[in-house]
């Protein structure tokens, strides 16, 4: 079902995930069909620099040269906003789902970069999971390291290390060195 119309909106896929850059913007929407009977989806938006700050930090620079999928599906790549989760039954017409997938997330892409600047759309909205993470990269992405260490600093004296480790160090150990 993902290759069947993904090339001609300029999406890409990877097994279980499409994804696309437009603008600054990294759209990816993991899926997955469930007992054969529905599809599950979640859409997902962030800047696309976040996945280069993300490996510069954690001494993982060579990862910018790689395919862009390891920023949708990576075991290590930058978090990013949640925009739409659900499901739909699944249906024989298969042509007519992927259309309606692919126009989801082009749909709560678009009405999500009209609105917001992703970076502000963090600093001021963002509660997810990788909050502070998140925080950081927007912060190191418009230039204010100062404040990145801060929340870095402040996430650390809570007892979050980031959930991200390489050569011994968490995620914010690696942002207070910048």
């Amino acid at each position: 079902m993902q290759y069947i119309s993904s090339d001609r909106r300029g999406y890409k896929t990877k097994t279980n995930i499409i994804y696309s850059v437009k603008d600054n913007a990294f759209i990816h929407c993991d899926f997955l069909v469930v007992n054969s009977q529905k599809l599950v989806y979640r859409i997902y938006i962030k800047n696309y620099n976040y996945d280069d700050i993300f490996w510069k930090v954690m001494q993982m620079p060579t990862n910018s040269k790689k395919s862009n999928s390891l920023r949708a599906s990576g075991a290590f790549k930058a978090p990013s906003i949640l925009l739409k989760k659900g499901e739909v039954d699944l249906t024989d017409k298969y042509d007519e789902q992927a259309e309606y997938l692919l126009g989801l997330v082009d749909e709560c892409s678009h009405n999500f970069m009209e609105k917001y600047d992703i970076d502000e759309y963090i600093i001021d909205y963002e509660d997810g999971m990788d909050e502070e993470v998140l925080k950081c990269l927007a912060y190191i992405n418009m230039n204010n390291i100062e404040e990145a260490k801060k929340i870095a600093q402040e996430s650390i004296n809570n007892g979050n290390r980031g959930n991200y480790e390489n050569g011994g160090k968490a995620f914010f150990d690696w942002i207070l060195m910048l």
